[in-house]
């Protein structure tokens, strides 16, 4: 995969994204659909530029969360999930919308109590139950942090594209993530092939290794 150097997108007069459209930062080799037949790679540089994507945005999140507050990621999530909650949960039902386990979970609770962040009782209910709320200096923190996600949100997404490109962007998305729920019940294809390329000479050795440091086949 070859990481395609960035092209800035320059605004217009109206302060619009313009026409001018920057190349993708991840591609595949030329010869990608001769060592895999029957891939794509159109398909495939998609892929590789989704993750990629993901990957990039919500590292700004992840960095401020970071750097101003001390959050993991995952910190950040359980306080923003109990407070939109708007009631104290059970570490199992926090796990889950989370999306870690229960183990887990015990670990960065341990971790925000600690820091004051969120405070357990019991369950009324069920004695051998807990529950986790967020403390003050929790809601405090959100109440600043969360704003600031979301205008960064708004900057990026903005700079990017117009309001028609970003309502045209999450038809795609909705499309890529329905295909994504139904390719879960689907076999993973197992008679695909891989024709492996040629060795390379002696004399190619050092270029053969820059090359597969760039490219991920």
């Amino acid at each position: 995969m070859t990481p395609s150097a960035p092209t800035t997108v320059e605004k217009g007069g109206s302060g619009r994204p313009s026409r001018r459209v920057p190349e993708p930062l991840r591609r595949v080799d030329d010869d990608f659909e001769d060592e895999y037949p029957g891939a794509s790679a159109l398909a495939t540089e998609c892929f590789a530029n989704l993750f990629h994507a993901a990957d990039l945005l919500m590292e700004l999140h992840n960095r401020q969360s970071r750097e101003q507050y001390h959050l993991s990621p995952s910190a950040r999530q359980v306080l923003a999930v109990i407070e939109g909650a708007r009631q104290p949960l059970e570490p199992s039902v926090i796990a889950e919308r989370v999306l870690i386990t229960t183990g887990s979970m015990t670990s960065i609770l341990d971790t925000l109590e600690r820091r004051g962040l969120v405070r357990r009782m019991p369950h009324p209910a069920d004695r051998r139950k807990l529950l986790v709320d967020i403390t003050l200096d929790a809601q405090a923190i959100l109440d600043q942090l969360l704003p600031s996600l979301h205008a960064r949100e708004r900057d990026v997404i903005s700079a990017a594209l117009t309001t028609r490109e970003q309502h045209e962007l999450l038809r795609l998305i909705a499309k890529i993530q329905h295909a994504a729920i139904e390719a879960r019940t689907t076999p993973p294809a197992t008679d695909a092939q891989r024709i492996r390329p040629t060795g390379t000479t002696e004399d190619d050795a050092p270029t053969k290794i820059g090359r597969d440091v760039n490219h991920t086949r």
